[in-house]
């Protein structure tokens, strides 16, 4: 890659990607309304997911960001602001995960109905931001809280809460009188290995590097309590 591919690459894994993913949220939330009538609540929730992670990813990287901050202290980071996840390793978690969800809803429109194992693995998809971002921000006030943090409140909490957690419990509610098989539950583990293995781990393997030039440039929203 040479300078200016690298230059290019890099502004989009700034913001440039993250407005490509307000379209899709945009197109998603107007083919949920156009469609309100006719889509199953199940195939609604389905394509509301892909919608809501561009804006989820607005909280964490913009308003107030500082996601990563969070998510590299996990890991005990000496340079929290690019190890592991950097800017381009979770610009391709998030629309790997985005698309994911965008072919989700496809193939249930394709097939004719929401597979049970697909709801089972967007609910606990749901359930893991639901504890991940309880147990970021639990981590978090204990580390900031002689700073001054007062809330478990971390970058991502108010879209995990709001958004996933009620997704979740509505497609609880779509399984009453639902079967439970085997196989709708391989269906559910296919969908959480996926989503952690090739939207988290393997971008993340693959570009984490304590030298990476996709750096993010502040701590965000963490930036207040490390003065």
């Amino acid at each position: 890659m040479d300078r200016k591919e690298g230059m290019t690459f890099s502004r989009w894994c700034d913001r440039a990607w993250i407005k490509f993913g307000c379209l899709i949220t945009f197109a998603m939330t107007a083919l949920i309304l156009i469609n309100f009538e006719a889509w199953s609540t199940e195939l609604k929730v389905i394509a509301a997911v892909a919608a809501l992670i561009p804006v989820h990813v607005i909280e964490e990287w913009v308003f107030p960001g500082g996601f990563h901050y969070q998510y590299n202290m996990m890991y005990k980071s000496d340079v929290p602001n690019c190890y592991p996840m950097n800017r381009a390793s979770d610009m391709f978690t998030n629309l790997l995960a985005t698309f994911f969800y965008i072919i989700l809803t496809v193939v249930s429109l394709v097939i004719g109905n929401v597979s049970t194992g697909l709801i089972l693995g967007t609910i606990m998809f749901c359930a893991l931001e639901f504890t991940l971002h309880t147990v970021f921000g639990i981590r978090m006030y204990i580390k900031f809280r002689s700073k001054g943090k007062t809330t478990i409140y971390g970058p991502g909490s108010i879209t995990a809460y709001l958004g996933f957690t009620v997704f979740a419990v509505i497609l609880i509610q779509t399984l009453k009188g639902r079967a439970i098989a085997l196989q709708d539950w391989a269906v559910c583990i296919l969908v959480l290995i996926f989503i952690a293995v090739v939207c988290i781990l393997i971008p993340e393997n693959i570009l984490k590097n304590k030298n990476s030039a996709y750096r993010f440039k502040t701590a965000g929203y963490f930036e207040r309590f490390l003065k």
